[in-house]
């Protein structure tokens, strides 16, 4: 169980998360307003619902300085520690959601940490507060040289750094991850199994689930690189997502001296896949004339007076409605009597409850209902700890090949974000987000009432008005959820709006909210894309 830890000494707060073993609870003080041994434990619920007891006593100890262990303390700690004080045991970059706290902190007059942008610090020293960097950072002049990293700013924002050795790997990547906050590739001109295991392993301890790795094949790697392919399929299966991949970067001359063979080996496929077809073919003719001459036979019959046995009639059964077949037994038959089963197509989706008490009670991760008119898409979404799960499974949790509607595993289901993104699978029956692709018509987005998106959550009902409507190629940089001051977001913001199909005239300000709606769209390198502003 995770509890939060305040030690007193002296004149300062140490304040940690930490895991305490359910049988040690007992030995604990715990959720009590009164320091043991200068300790105190603290349930986060307790924080939650107790918080102005809480500030009271903690501002009652002469105290003007706390330590953080971790971000986790911080945010739930913060507004109830006021000390002038504050300092991060962290050896890690701020985040931007952190410093945003720290800025609408009055009580703040000095900051130590391991590392901010300077353009955060110029904010901090106009409220009159002084900011210490404590680090041990070093890089290599090579890695410096070659990402081009002029200042500490340069590292903090930098999304592509190349290495050209193993050793440039060992010697900088975990320094730079301890600065950086929006790196989204790697570029490596070399090979080695070892830095590629080091390399995502260090990107999973920093939680990093957006970064690229493109290794770039030379003539100096090319046997590495054929040696190692076995490996490194097995470590981009357990690698890659949605948003990440690691993939090999064939150089020209390569393609040049390989498209030959290529072409040679590709003919010899085509050849055997049409082998394959004219033998398909000659199976269904010879089938064909088995049935003619079937057919004539019992015209023979016919003519002889022989009597055809009556068949009946078949019904057509309409299944584009329906999901599975399921087998109902007939109970009025014997038991004894070995009578086959009718197949009955149920529509597992037709009564899907929109209680969400009920809904609930089927799956604990649906987070609301999202509605679109003139669509099909009016269903419950949900939300799981990546945003791999329901690309395979449906609200029931069962897997599926349609999937179920999403948030990202990165937004607060509260839509708290600045960026809340939801997604589903393309369909050609129109279910899920089948229909999204129809927006993109001229006779859809033209009426003014399909402009606005319905979503409901537990405690809501909220309104977004589309503003923007395009296809693209593959890419991800539509899908931030939070942005790091308002320049960045107005940014964001007119990068979307050039690439939509029409000028829907909506205003977006640097505070605004907005809805971003994905699917794919003419194969998995396209994507269709919905955006909406979320009305007051």
């Amino acid at each position: 169980m995770k509890v939060i830890k305040i030690s007193l000494n002296l004149d300062f707060f140490l304040v940690e998360k930490i895991n305490v073993r359910v049988r040690d609870l007992k030995s604990l003080e715990l959720n009590s307003n009164k320091f043991i041994l200068d300790t105190l434990y603290y349930t986060s619920n307790f924080v939650k619902w107790n918080k102005e007891d809480i500030k009271s006593y903690l501002s009652s100890k002469d105290v003007s300085t706390v330590f953080y262990k971790d971000f986790d303390s911080f945010f739930l700690m913060s507004d109830l520690i006021l000390v002038s004080d504050i300092r991060f045991d962290v050896k890690k970059s701020l985040s931007v959601k952190v410093l945003d706290k720290l800025l609408d902190n009055d009580n703040l007059r000095s900051l130590s940490c391991y590392f901010i942008p300077s353009d955060y610090i110029h904010d901090f020293s106009i409220k009159n507060v002084s900011v210490k960097f404590i680090n041990d950072m070093s890089f290599t002049p090579e890695f410096v040289s070659s990402n081009k990293l002029s200042n500490l700013l340069s590292l903090y924002y930098k999304k592509v750094i190349s290495f050209n050795s193993e050793s440039e790997v060992d010697d900088n990547l975990e320094h730079f991850l301890k600065i950086n906050q929006n790196l989204r590739l790697i570029h490596l001109y070399f090979y080695s199994n070892k830095s590629i295991t080091f390399i995502t392993e260090i990107l999973d301890r920093f939680n990093l689930k957006e970064v690229d790795i493109f290794i770039h094949q030379s003539e100096s790697n090319l046997a590495d690189i054929s040696t190692g392919s076995s490996f490194l399929r097995k470590v981009n299966k357990r690698y890659s997502n949605s948003f990440r991949e690691i993939k090999i970067v064939y150089s020209d001359k390569f393609f040049r001296d390989n498209i030959f063979r290529e072409l040679t080996i590709n003919g010899i496929k085509l050849c055997m896949i049409a082998v394959f077809y004219v033998g398909i073919i000659f199976v269904i003719s010879d089938k064909y004339q088995e049935y003619v001459t079937l057919l004539n036979l019992r015209l023979l019959e016919e003519s002889l007076g022989e009597v055809i046995p009556d068949l009946g009639d078949v019904d057509e059964m309409d299944d584009t409605e329906v999901n599975v077949p399921e087998e109902i037994p007939n109970e009025e038959e014997s038991p004894t009597e070995e009578v086959e089963s009718p197949k009955v197509y149920v529509n597992h989706y037709a009564n899907i409850p929109t209680s969400f008490d009920k809904l609930k009670s089927i799956n604990s991760e649906v987070k609301g209902w999202i509605s679109v008119n003139n669509t099909k898409i009016n269903y419950p979404f949900t939300q799981h700890s990546d945003n791999k799960y329901y690309l395979d499974y449906d609200i029931y949790k069962r897997k599926v090949i349609t999937g179920w509607i999403f948030m990202d595993y990165r937004n607060d289901s509260n839509f708290q974000d600045q960026n809340t993104i939801i997604y589903g699978h393309n369909t050609t029956s129109g279910y899920m987000f089948g229909d999204l692709k129809n927006t993109a018509n001229k006779s859809w987005y033209m009426n003014p009432d399909n402009q606005i998106i319905t979503v409901k959550t537990l405690d809501k009902e909220m309104y977004f008005k589309i503003f923007s409507i395009y296809k693209t190629d593959y890419t991800t940089d539509y899908l931030n959820t939070g942005f790091y001051n308002e320049d960045y977001f107005n940014e964001f913001i007119n990068l979307i709006k050039s690439r939509s199909i029409h000028d829907f005239n909506v205003n977006i300000e640097p505070d605004d909210k907005i809805l971003t709606l994905s699917s794919c769209t003419g194969g998995n390198n396209r994507r269709i894309v919905v955006h909406a502003l979320l009305l007051d």
